[in-house]
């Protein structure tokens, strides 16, 4: 697994270095600012987003599964930190070719793909189309993240399904939740914040 894991790194991360137009997209799509910042700007404006008040009502659903999804999917990543470390590709393969910063913290799972997963399966929960571009999203910024040689294949895999899980199990809890969470957006509405 380890050793397909490391060809398929090789096959990606090769690519770096030979275009110097695609390492400069390459690295603003696997920056820490661009794709992140794209991602939740989408999400947020889903919260204004609607032509009517059942579709505005909807789209706020999908913020908050995503959002929340999103901030226990960073929260997990961090926990198991604590408790596993893997070595960045850079380190064990010495003929990576690195395109950004040299991250210290581990590269199992990749928080970058637990974030954008997770945001994306909050909101594909209640707005397939937007979903699916945001997740199309999440899928550039993951495997912008490899080409960089700042993950390993399965460090994204890992983390895409850390997101993706942890997004759905807490819509589950928000679904129980529901008629609290319906009035506090109710409280919202009523300040015109919505």
């Amino acid at each position: 697994m380890i050793s397909a894991d490391h060809h398929v790194f090789h096959w990606i991360n090769g690519l770096a270095g030979r275009w110097q137009a695609l390492d400069a997209v390459m690295r603003l799509l696997a920056s820490d600012f661009f794709l992140p910042v794209v991602l939740a700007l989408a999400t947020f404006a889903l919260w204004f987003a609607g032509r009517t008040a059942r579709d505005r009502y909807l789209n706020q659903w999908a913020f908050l599964y995503g959002v929340i999804g999103a901030g226990f999917a960073n929260l997990f990543v961090k926990v198991f930190d604590q408790h596993f470390f893997r070595s960045r590709p850079f380190i064990v393969l010495p003929d990576t070719h690195v395109l950004l910063y040299r991250p210290t913290v581990s590269s199992f799972p990749s928080v970058a793909a637990a974030y954008g997963f997770a945001i994306a399966a909050g909101v594909f929960l209640v707005n397939k189309r937007w979903g699916l571009l945001i997740g199309v999203g999440a899928l550039l910024f993951s495997f912008a993240r490899i080409y960089a040689g700042m993950h390993y294949p399965l460090d994204v895999v890992a983390g895409a399904l850390l997101g993706i899980l942890t997004t759905w199990t807490f819509a589950r809890v928000l679904n129980v939740l529901k008629p609290v969470v319906d009035w506090a957006m109710a409280l919202v509405r009523w300040w015109h914040l919505a």
